[in-house]
């Protein structure tokens, strides 16, 4: 399986806001920790495809396992920068 993005990665994706990330958004509270989890895995996922295509495919269980994953650490890092903002 092709490696995956990392969770810094992801959560330094750009947002619509020059020069701020979307862990950025969150923390000031822009954008909740659903909304930047979910947008930026699906950029994610298709960075992925584009890169790697359907490769991955064979192991189809494992990397679902393995992007489920993914998606709920960078979740809790956005849940972080979300009780942050509301501590702010």
């Amino acid at each position: 399986m092709n490696k995956l993005p990392t969770v810094k990665a992801i959560l330094n994706t750009p947002s619509i806001f020059e020069g701020f990330t979307f862990e950025d958004m969150v923390t000031v509270g822009r954008v909740t920790a659903e909304q930047a989890t979910s947008t930026c895995m699906i950029n994610a996922q298709k960075d992925y495809m584009k890169n790697h295509g359907w490769a991955d495919m064979k192991n189809l269980d494992g990397f679902l396992n393995n992007w489920a994953k993914l998606e709920s650490q960078v979740r809790r890092k956005f849940e972080e920068a979300e009780e942050i903002a509301s501590i702010l």
